[in-house]
């Protein structure tokens, strides 16, 4: 069996002022040289371009954001309403089963202490009262 070995930690590939570095040399190479090589995946992040408040595609993005998160708050408030909704029929439905249980349980009560006169009737002729309401 091979002797276990700790690799060392990976460490960052750029200091976050490499990252600003970066992102400011490759703005101003064009869209072949900035993607050449396989490093374009592994700094992925370095692409990202900052956008002016004012300019149009910034106020795009905004305006998709902003709809991408009123939707999303929809679906959310959405998924609460069902799972309110679907509590109170879940407590509606348990409601009408306790008091089925309840009207149950007295009919077998009844059924119990009607048998037992049956029975008391038929081998020494003394009847149980038998409590008639449920």
């Amino acid at each position: 069996m091979a002797p276990i070995t700790k690799l060392p930690k990976k460490t960052k590939p750029f200091a976050e002022e490499d990252l600003k570095a970066e992102e400011l040399s490759s703005s101003s190479m064009s869209g072949s040289e900035s993607n050449m090589g396989s490093d374009s995946k592994q700094y992925a992040r370095v692409n990202r371009v900052v956008l002016d408040k004012d300019s149009d595609e910034y106020k795009k993005r905004r305006e998709r954001n902003n709809l991408a998160v009123k939707k999303s708050r929809n679906k959310s408030k959405v998924r609460t309403q069902q799972t309110l909704d679907r509590v109170n029929q879940l407590k509606q439905e348990n409601e009408m089963l306790e008091t089925k249980i309840k009207i149950l349980t007295k009919e077998l009560n009844f059924l119990k202490d009607l048998f037992l006169a049956h029975a008391g009737t038929a081998h020494n002729g003394q009847l149980p009262e038998v409590d008639m309401n449920f």
